[in-house]
Formats: structure tokens, sequence, C-alpha cells
């Protein structure tokens, strides 16, 4: 046998692998850091991992732990801070517990929700569910928080800039809480400018992104369909709305709708609520906007686009619960009525369609293999 590769003797001598000729350079075996084969060297010799591999069960990297804390901790205040004003409006106004929760569950225009909307329950429950999933590290908490925390903002700024008018201020300062109004929204824009901060910071760009899926696809069609569907039937409504209040239409019903997503409030007054106008409008918009984004396969878009079809399935299926279904031939001799309707069923299946297709988990994370380490 050769003894150069026994390591036993040779011609270079006993111990030496290597010949006369053969003999290394000097600083063999002094590489840089990171220099040759993994597994190959001292301790800590060979390249890292090129991707840092998601946790168990689709947690986020450790490294992001304070980040989803803090924007769990974040949203499940704030969350708090509604229930409380929803309490306390309730007990203001004497609300029956069993018309409340018949209100809820039902929308019946002859019971109408005197305490809040129900947009706003569903956004505080939202808030807490994931808040929790938040402080659990789940990486589809990321999008879902990054949909409510803009949703936040957007009620923390059309609080916050009705300070600049005087009738505002005089209506909030004469109010009984109204210094507490200002603080919870204050609190509302400062918690949802952290929580996407937050949020933004912990996107793990070191994970490989994957194509779209045909579900995906589909999924992001889907929501973007609705919020074209939606906004017909409520730029509609809204119109005829204003005819009857005030004849004229046209520029004057997109007047009424602005001044209350801004809450100049043409007609009404101020109150702790961001009201109907305002969450349903910006509803509208996130369907547009996470459709798009689950079509370009934005990391974030999967988990808003769950947090946006719960809300909304909540609030399709309690529209459908209050139609008097031993009606439905009355409904449609009205040919306008009849469409509503339809669309209003359309809108409930390709809700829950989009939420079976967005639901299913993305492929698990494989590391690409390392190539194979050449002999010594």
């Amino acid at each position: 046998m050769d003894d150069r590769w026994s390591g036993t003797g040779g011609p270079g001598g006993p111990g030496n692998a290597f010949g006369p000729a053969d003999a290394p350079g000097p600083g063999y075996g002094q590489g840089p850091p990171g220099f040759g084969p993994p597994g190959y060297g001292p301790p800590g010799f060979g390249p890292p991992e090129p991707f840092a591999p998601p946790g168990p069960d689709g947690r986020a990297a450790r490294r992001y732990l304070g980040a989803y804390v803090a924007s769990g901790i974040l949203l499940i205040v704030f969350a708090c801070v509604l229930g409380a004003w929803i309490a306390d409006t309730a007990v203001s106004r004497h609300a029956d517990a069993d018309g409340l929760l018949e209100s809820l569950v039902m929308n019946d225009p002859a019971r109408p929700l005197l305490v809040f909307t129900a947009h706003e329950w569903a956004f505080a429950v939202a808030l807490i569910v994931v808040g929790i999933a938040a402080l659990a590290r789940r990486r589809l908490a990321r999008g879902a928080a990054l949909l409510l925390a803009f949703l936040l903002l957007g009620v923390g700024v059309r609080q916050i800039s009705g300070l600049a008018r005087t009738e505002y201020r005089d209506v909030i300062s004469a109010t009984e809480h109204g210094t507490l109004i200002v603080l919870t929204y204050v609190f509302a824009f400062l918690a949802a400018a952290a929580v996407i901060t937050l949020m933004l910071v912990a996107r793990e760009r070191d994970l490989p992104r994957e194509p779209v899926t045909a579900g995906r696809r589909a999924a992001g069609v889907l929501l973007i369909l609705i919020g074209a569907l939606q906004g017909f039937w409520y730029a509609r409504n809204l119109r005829e709305y204003n005819d009857a209040v005030a004849p004229g239409g046209g520029r004057g019903a997109f007047s009424e709708w602005w001044h209350k997503v801004l809450n100049i409030n043409a007609r009404g007054g101020y109150g702790t609520s961001a009201g109907f106008t305002f969450y349903h409008s910006a509803l509208i918009a996130a369907f547009l906007v996470v459709g798009v984004l689950l079509l370009r396969d934005t990391p974030a878009a999967r988990g808003a686009a769950l947090a946006l079809l719960g809300i909304s399935a909540y609030l399709q299926l309690r529209d459908l619960a209050g139609i008097q279904y031993d009606r439905l031939s009355e409904y449609y001799r009205d040919t306008t009525v009849g469409w509503s309707l339809t669309s209003s069923f359309a809108a409930a299946v390709a809700i829950l369609v989009a939420i079976a297709l967005t639901r299913r988990p993305p492929r698990p994370h494989v590391p690409p293999p390392y190539p194979t380490a050449p002999l010594p």
C-alpha cells in the first residue's frame, strides 16, 4: 500500500502524508472563518446555513420574539380598552342583555344594535385572537396584526384629525368623557404605529419565497371580486340615501361619505364609536388591497386575508340571519332588492371558499442540501 495515504511514513518522513513534491504551502489549514466545507476543520469552521428555518409548528424565528410579544400585548390592551367603552355604553343606555345578544347575532332593522357597531364588536374579538397568536409567536399572526394595526391607525387618525376643528373640540370638551375619548384614540394611533413598525421589522427575509399556488391565486381573485361587489352596492345605497335626505345626489353623496369617514359628521354628532361608514369603507378597501397582495404572494398576505375574512364572515352571516326567509318571494318582486340579496348570498359563499383556500398552510421549509465535502 502507498504509505502516503496511510500516514505512517513515506518519502516525506514518518507521520507525513505528503511527499516532498506534495508538501502544502505556508498557511495551510489557516483559512479565514467560514472557509471550507461544512463539518470540516476546527469548531466554527465552514459556511453558515444559507437560510434560518422557521420554528416548529409555524412559529417565527426566536430572534423576533420581542416584536411579536410587544405587538400582541398592544393589540390585547387596546381590545380591553375598546371593551371597556362598549361596557360603559351598554350600562349608560341600559341595554338589555338578551336584546343585545340577539342584535349581535341577527341584523334585524326592527331591533338595531344600540351599543357601538357590529364591526367594532368583531374588531375587538379579532384584536384579542390575533394578540394571543402573536404572543405564541405564530408566523400567521404577523399579517393579521398588520391588517388590524392599519385599521386601528385609521381609527386613531380619524378621531385625532377632528381636533383641528373648533366645532369638534367644543363638542368633545362638553362631553362627559371627552378627554378620555381623545386619549383613547391617541393611544390607538401610537399603538398601531408601534405594531406596524415591529411587524415590518419582523419580516423573515432569509426564508425562500414560495411560488404562487393556484388556490392562493383564486383566493386573491375572490377577495378582489368581493371588495368590488360590496363597494358597488355601498356606493349605490349611499347615493339613494343621500337623494332621500337631500335631493340632488351626485357630489352630495360623495361629500356625505367623505365627511363621515373623516369624522366631520355632516349629519349627526360626535361619539366614541368610529361608526359604520368608516369600518365598512375600510373593509372594502382592505379586500382590494389584500387580494392584490395574495396575487403577488406577499409573505404577510395570508395572515391578513384570514383576519379580514374572519371579520367579514361574521358580518355577512349576521346580515343573512336577519332575512325573513318566509318572505323571499316578496324580496324578489323588487329587481334591485332581489339582486342585492343574491349578491349577499354570493359574497357569503365566496368568503367561505376564500377561507378554505387561504387557510391551507404553505409547504414546510426544507433547507437546500450542502455539496458533498471533498476527501482530505
